[in-house]
């Protein structure tokens, strides 16, 4: 019973030794991905910045609604020598006499009319606050849509890792089944040759997905902003949406697509500028006030203290009459450029409706090609069976068995790229309609 409970412990605590020593691969799915990437991607975080920074300026005092205030203050003290020389005959000679100045006030500076400069400046600074979300929304299309490509890459370069391990299996069979033929004599020893050089070549096929593999998890894990050199697993396979409508498509892009929604913000900044730029031809009336205090202190003079305080206000107005016709320069520029916005605009849904209609015929032909290649697969795979039969009974020879591994092989690869190739247009057409970023983000 001793030796027993002994051997228990000591079964324990190797299996718990080898967890320790060879960890399983996390597994991360790309929903996962996805949050990791909203929450520490440098692109994403860096844009959220720029966005604060548009949010903060969104203000009623950046606008020029409320009044400036100044306080200012000073004390000077002067060393100096005073000589005076009066009608009565009289002087005065005081070497080294002291004066010290104090000053201290309150300026306020209020725009009550600037030609309505201040409204349309408050709702410009709308407008970009607005504008810095969607370069927000942007850059996070952006950054999700390389995360995605590369999560459902490393998807398929893992199926195509299985398939090349699943090679070599099958060419080390082939190895060993010559070997056996050779042993009893019913196969030549350039058959056993020839199954060892197309297993080699299996095993560096396999070698060469275990680098591409490995890149494309480092390359992932960049754009995570995480350590590059952490490991993990990922989904087995590729889930490709089906019966995307193209009429619904269309309709979200253009109330969704980023670019289309920059430049609707670019023309109603420009119209803003327009307006700002009109207002320069009106005249401008400012409030002024303010409370002042001075006093002077002498050790030689007429007055010895002297001090004044008090406070002012008025009205200040001014009125451009002629600027050397810039200010009408600078309005019909603001008005070209309003034009040319529009222009881009225009260009704008017209290029994106255009690159949908093409993102769309190119997603449903991808879906046709994936069920082709599915079904490739499937004959691929059961004509390997049987040529690996045939194989065994000698029915075929060797090269004409490594022609169908050749083409099972392919077939695999194909399905696995029209995989990829479908997941990554739908992602496109989700992109340009706007619908990539999760609804709960």
């Amino acid at each position: 019973m001793k030796i027993k409970s002994l051997l228990f412990f000591f079964g324990i605590n190797f299996l718990l030794f080898a967890v320790q020593l060879f960890p399983q691969q996390q597994k991360l799915s790309i929903k996962e991905a996805i949050n990791i990437a909203l929450e520490n991607n440098y692109e994403i975080r860096i844009a959220k910045s720029d966005a604060s920074i548009s949010d903060n300026n969104y203000s009623l005092g950046n606008a020029g609604f409320l009044p400036k205030v100044d306080v200012t203050g000073s004390r000077t003290q002067a060393v100096t020598a005073i000589q005076q020389e009066y009608a009565s005959g009289q002087t005065v000679d005081r070497p080294g006499s002291r004066t010290s100045t104090t000053n201290a006030g309150v300026a306020l500076s209020w725009t009550l009319f600037d030609g309505f400069k201040m409204f349309t400046s408050y709702s410009k600074l709308k407008e970009y606050k607005e504008l810095g979300e969607i370069k927000l929304r942007s850059q996070i299309e952006n950054s999700l849509l390389d995360v995605i490509k590369t999560y459902y890459d490393i998807v398929r370069q893992k199926y195509n890792y299985d398939v090349a391990k699943e090679s070599v299996n099958i060419s080390e069979e082939r190895v060993k089944l010559a070997g056996e033929k050779l042993s009893v004599g019913s196969a030549s020893n350039l058959d056993l040759l020839r199954a060892k050089v197309d297993l080699n070549a299996d095993k560096s096929n396999l070698l060469n997905q275990e680098v591409i593999l490995s890149s494309l998890k480092v390359t992932l894990n960049r754009l995570l902003s995480r350590n590059v050199a952490l490991d993990f697993d990922v989904d087995e396979i590729i889930d490709v949406k089906e019966g995307l409508s193209f009429d619904q498509l269309k309709e979200a892009a253009f109330n969704n697509n980023a670019d289309l929604l920059q430049a609707e913000k670019n023309k109603s900044i420009s119209s803003f500028d327009v307006t700002l730029l009109r207002s320069d031809f009106f005249p401008k009336i400012n409030l002024l006030g303010g409370y002042s205090y001075q006093r002077t202190q002498s050790e030689a003079g007429f007055f010895r203290i002297n001090t004044n305080f008090g406070y002012n206000y008025g009205m200040n107005l001014t009125w451009n009459l002629f600027s050397g016709w810039t200010t009408r320069l600078q309005y019909e520029n603001a008005l070209i450029t309003l034009d040319r916005d529009e222009i881009k605009l225009n260009s704008v849904k017209t290029t994106l409706e255009s690159n949908l209609l093409i993102a769309y015929k190119n997603y449903e032909k991808n879906l046709e090609i994936l069920k082709l290649e599915e079904e490739n697969v499937s004959v691929a795979k059961e004509n390997l069976e049987l040529a690996l039969e045939q194989l065994k009974l000698g029915s075929i020879s060797p090269l004409e068995f490594r022609e169908v591994q050749r083409n099972y092989i392919s077939a695999q690869s194909r399905f696995s790229s029209a995989q990829y190739i479908a997941k990554m247009s739908e992602s496109d057409l989700l992109k340009q309609s706007g619908s990539l970023i999760p609804q709960e983000i």
